[in-house]
């Protein structure tokens, strides 16, 4: 028996190993149902799901075996995590660094041996593996399946652990209950506020509200009157030490609240029994049986001092990070009721600004610009509106989180307000949207330049949190008096515009058109109408044949949806599409498209071609959504007794872009269930090498726009050439779209693509076009036997 060596990354594989926090727990089901599906996939006795420790071999997961562990030294699996790819033994018998193993000459009796390691952060922490006690051969396909089942390990190990989740699922729960304290606080206070309570009154109902919602603190506010504090509210306080503490001067060294009321910053004093600005007054705290002072400054809008709010405790200590943010949320509250009349001009603002960026809100936009329209008819100028709308945003939001992206919006504005004049108007509406108005225009040629300098300042790159972002604008523009005499229309044509901008390619800008509000109407009409096309039985399918370029066979085709609208005729998948994406009925669109087809398929494989597979278009969005959630295909294929394998879908490369664990989760469920996948339009969006790696992958189709140009000398062909031969490496049969002549046909043969579509074969035909294509194939194919 040969023992197996360290790896020379070890440390590094161990640290990989720890972090996991894995070892030694108890089973799960996650991983045990994995365990037993290797076991009958390659219908072996044992299969197990082990962690190799620095001395130990460990099961996670077990089928058919009686120990928890064994020694690292006789572990197959030690060897498995060594190999560059996986570890085939046939017959144990036959290796000698097996022969002579106690897990080969006593039980288990190991004969053969066949186990892929897994990986995590870069590190083989383990393998999933299956053995026999009979030797037996491994085949690549079922080498891949094992890879298939090792990649479901990887993903479950690196999924956050439990405990770690219940931790922050506590934290949340606590920063909740803090939320809601720091809530109740401030609408009990407000509403005082509001009422126009007596300030003394309010203050008292502050320390009030505190105390009961934080037990065993005692709250004060201080009045600063000139040089010296005033008592505010300290009702929980001895009367003896309020008196003394009433008409304080303020200054370095006068307690807690006198030095913070100097200094203007929070002040800590955690020990009040020895804190040097305590030397003055340190036997009254101890008579008032304090241990501990936190003070903050009180301060109005400008930044001065108008009190102090304090904190007491019986106890010597310091604040928590929670304690200094209820302490200034608590000063903050105690502002707004002392400075009442400021506290109006701060509603004001809540009511009008955006609390984000600053700027201001719809209500306040609307408002500019009834002015603004009024001053133009004053002075016989226009108005120029815009609606701008940042282009990607979401993906940023989603990917980058909402901290980094509401840092891009505050940047965005500052950059937007530094691009207009003064007495221009900039708003935020939401989102990402902004409105910009440009007050008493003389020449439009000045919209322009403004524009111009928008989308350039908008298009440079920006750093947050160490990361550069790249955004760019959206412009729609609209005139009055030219286009519309009124706020909300102007607004509205401003938007269509932007709209336009986002359908033709996004970065650019618009004036807005009277075409564009007929196309918006007509928009809208559409989507009525589409919202009951499937209710009324309006869609219908056709098939397109997709031919095996070796034997010019049909045993496959694309199923593409048809819209005949009851008034307006046959409407272009590319009009209907889109709306249905943004508006969420292609979920409903999909399913239905996937019933016909199951009816279809199942019909022509049992009387013309008992191998056909139909291909579906899927969107991105049904895979993110959970209810309806698109794993219920795999039932229905059940119910409809449709087998996996009649069934392909095709994926686009922007699903891949967003997909998390959840997205690659159900692809591999339509993996492993038979059901193959297809990449859609490669080569046109932002194609990695990466997605074919991490996603599963049986087709991917070269979009028409590579073949459709594609000569004997067209850069076209080279690039068509380097996709098959990337994808026959990686073991992905490839399909090449639009082929329209012949010469296309043969480059594409001469390349080895496996499969093609186009008008050269067929167009797209009606159900009962393409089944007579079937059963002609069919009749020719028993007369040449």
């Amino acid at each position: 028996m040969i023992s197996p060596a360290l790896p020379p990354n070890e440390q590094k594989r161990m640290e990989a190993l720890r972090k996991l926090n894995i070892l030694d727990t108890s089973p799960e089901e996650r991983f045990d149902r994995i365990s037993r599906l290797a076991a009958q996939l390659f219908s072996c006795e044992f299969a197990t799901v082990s962690l190799i420790d620095s001395t130990r071999q460990w099961f996670k997961s077990k089928v058919n075996l009686d120990v928890d562990e064994t020694s690292r030294d006789i572990a197959f699996c030690a060897h498995a995590i060594l190999e560059a790819d996986a570890l085939i033994v046939q017959d144990t018998h036959k290796d000698k660094r097996f022969s002579s193993n106690p897990l080969v000459v006593e039980d288990p009796y190991i004969r053969f041996y066949a186990g892929i390691k897994l990986m995590v952060d870069g590190q083989a922490v383990g393998t999933i593996c299956v053995f026999d006690t009979t030797p037996r051969t491994f085949s690549a396909q079922q080498l891949t399946s094992l890879k298939d089942l090792g990649s479901l390990v990887e993903l479950e190990l690196e999924r956050t652990d439990l405990s770690v989740m219940s931790q922050e699922v506590d934290t949340k729960h606590q920063e909740l209950v803090e939320s809601q304290k720091l809530l109740r606080v401030r609408s009990a206070i407000l509403e005082k506020v509001v009422n126009t309570e007596p300030l003394s009154f309010v203050l008292d109902d502050i320390v009030a509200a505190v105390e009961k919602e934080y037990k065993n603190q005692l709250c004060s506010i201080l009045l600063l009157d000139g040089t010296q504090l005033r008592l505010g509210a300290a009702p929980s306080l001895p009367g003896f030490y309020n008196d003394l503490i009433d008409g304080v001067e303020i200054g370095l060294g006068q307690g807690a609240c006198g030095t913070a009321a100097f200094l203007n910053e929070r002040v800590i004093t955690d020990d009040l029994t020895t804190h040097s600005y305590w030397a003055s007054w340190r036997y009254a705290a101890k008579q008032a049986n304090l241990g501990a002072c936190w003070s903050q400054p009180i301060c109005g809008a400008d930044g001065k001092v108008l009190g102090t709010f304090a904190i007491y405790h019986k106890e010597a200590g310091v604040p928590s990070d929670e304690d200094i943010t209820r302490i200034e949320y608590f000063a903050h509250v105690a502002s707004i009721a002392i400075e009442r009349e400021r506290a109006d001009e701060i509603i004001w603002r809540q009511a009008n600004y955006d609390s984000l960026t600053g700027l201001a809100n719809r209500h306040l936009m609307e408002d500019n610009l009834s002015h603004a329209l009024s001053s133009a008819d004053r002075l016989s100028t226009k108005v120029a509106v815009m609606f701008l709308d940042l282009d990607h945003f979401k993906d940023i939001n989603d990917t980058m989180g909402h901290g980094v992206g509401d840092e891009l919006l505050v940047q965005c504005a500052r950059r937007i307000e530094r691009c207009v004049r003064q007495n221009d108007n900039v708003a935020r509406l939401g989102g990402d949207e902004f409105v910009i108005i440009i007050n008493n225009l003389h020449d439009v040629k000045n919209v322009e330049r403004v524009t111009h300098d928008l989308l350039s300042s908008l298009s440079k790159p920006l750093t947050i949190e160490n990361e550069v972002i790249h955004t760019s604008a959206s412009i729609g523009i609209t005139l009055y008096p030219d286009d519309a005499q009124d706020v909300s229309s102007l607004l509205k044509n401003a938007d269509q515009a932007m709209f336009r901008v986002k359908a033709s390619g996004r970065n650019s800008y618009e004036f807005y058109t009277e075409s564009m509000r007929e196309a918006a109407v007509k928009r809208l009409g559409l989507l009525n109408d589409l919202r009951y096309a499937t209710q009324n039985d309006e869609f219908f399918i056709e098939y397109q044949p997709i031919v095996a370029l070796d034997s010019g066979d049909i045993h496959k085709g694309e199923a593409l949806i048809r819209w005949n609208h009851p008034k307006r005729g046959l409407i272009r998948p590319d009009d209907f599409i889109p709306l249905a994406e943004e508006s969420g009925l292609i979920i409903e669109i999909s399913n239905w498209v996937f019933s016909q087809v199951c009816d279809d398929i199942n019909r022509w494989r049992e009387a013309y071609c008992k191998d056909l597979q139909l291909s579906i278009n899927t969107s991105a969005s049904h895979y993110f959504s959970s209810e309806p959630n698109i794993m219920e295909w795999m039932t229905a294929l059940l119910e409809t007794n449709t087998p996996s394998s009649a069934l392909l879908i095709e994926i686009t490369e922007s699903l891949l872009m967003d997909a998390d664990e959840k997205v690659s989760q159900k692809l591999f469920q339509f993996r492993q269930a038979g059901v193959s996948i297809a990449l859609d339009d490669f080569g046109t969006g932002f194609s990695s090498i990466s997605y074919l790696k991490k996603f599963p992958t049986d087709y991917i189709k070269i979009d028409r726009s590579f073949v459709n140009s594609m000569t004997e000398v067209s850069n076209d062909k080279i690039l068509c050439e380097a996709i098959i031969v990337m994808a026959k490496k990686l073991g992905i049969q490839v399909v090449a779209e639009g082929i329209e002549t012949s010469e296309q046909l043969n480059i594409l043969k001469n390349m080895g693509c496996e499969y093609g579509q186009g008008y050269y074969f067929s167009k797209p035909v009606s159900k009962s076009q393409f089944e007579s294509i079937l059963m002609n194939q069919s009749e020719e194919k028993s007369l040449s036997a």
